[in-house]
């Protein structure tokens, strides 16, 4: 097994082991909530995993026991205190779509992506969530999106929560801040599975065994395809997705896929669950 980390002190840890990325939120004493620091260390991540061929799953997680509290309410009451620029777009603003771009960013990539939530999830640590393919919680763990209650709408969450729980559902969630448990999240959409908090790890690592035994450029193609089925007209994507199956059927990819199931063994690309990073 290699692996690489990051500094223990830094606002996102990142272990890299077995082409896994694990990049964990780690503001444990304000419970994960984001800062403009973190929003960019974050970004600054999926854009170097998005460029890495070697990666072949990315996992987000909190340190300290808790996903993600949502914004720092300091660093918004600070620039509440500053008053709007004539002229210029509202720094603000601004900050508020650098985190709907980590969003976009992170809905983006083109390796499986796994949420684990303990503890909670709120606000924005719900629509980071909500932009990973697969989801986990820890059955103790709750979310909530409070934002209105708090004067606020869920501005850049909205979509991807919309994506996730669907449109009905999903507003009314937005729009009351109702906070969840665990099953309820799961009723909702907003998480794919749910285990006791001693049973979060041994599920992260089947989930990631599942992709594990699936070649890395055929999942890569798969949500090339799913992303082009959400965007563009239904013969546009057939086109493309035959293109894809074509490239794939002549790699020897393809090749060494089918003689492992003729000979009845695994393919060379398929690994064990690997053995998670500690915590920082």
């Amino acid at each position: 097994m290699t692996q690489t980390t990051s500094p223990t002190l830094a606002p996102l840890h990142v272990a890299q082991a077995d082409g896994i990325v694990f990049a964990t939120l780690n503001r444990p004493a304000r419970r994960n909530a984001l800062t403009d620091d973190l929003v960019a260390a974050l970004d600054a991540e999926c854009e170097r995993v998005a460029a890495d061929d070697g990666v072949r799953a990315f996992v987000l997680r909190g340190a300290g026991g808790v996903f993600c509290a949502g914004g720092d309410f300091g660093g918004f009451k600070a620039m509440m205190r500053e008053p709007a620029p004539a002229g210029e777009i509202d720094p603000i603003a601004a900050s508020n779509r650098r985190f709907g771009a980590l969003l976009d960013k992170l809905a983006a990539l083109p390796m499986p992506t796994l949420a684990v939530i303990e503890g909670a999830a709120m606000g924005g640590g719900c629509g980071l969530a909500a932009a990973c393919d697969r989801v986990l919680m820890a059955d103790d763990a709750h979310l909530s999106m409070p934002e209105t209650s708090l004067g606020l709408p869920p501005a850049q969450i909205a979509p991807f929560i919309v994506a996730r729980a669907g449109a009905v559902r999903g507003r009314w969630l937005m729009l009351t801040g109702r906070r969840l448990s665990a099953a309820d999240a799961l009723h909702a959409g907003l998480v794919d599975e749910t285990a006791s908090a001693d049973g979060i790890d041994p599920l992260l690592r089947s989930e990631l065994a599942r992709v594990l035994a699936c070649e890395p450029a055929a999942l890569r193609a798969t949500k090339r395809i799913v992303a082009d089925a959400l965007r563009r007209e239904r013969g546009a994507v057939l086109d493309a997705a035959a293109d894809e199956f074509a490239a794939a059927l002549r790699s020897g990819a393809a090749v060494e896929g089918l003689a492992a199931l003729t000979d009845k063994r695994a393919p060379y690309w398929a690994s064990d669950a690997p053995t998670l990073p500690e915590m920082p």
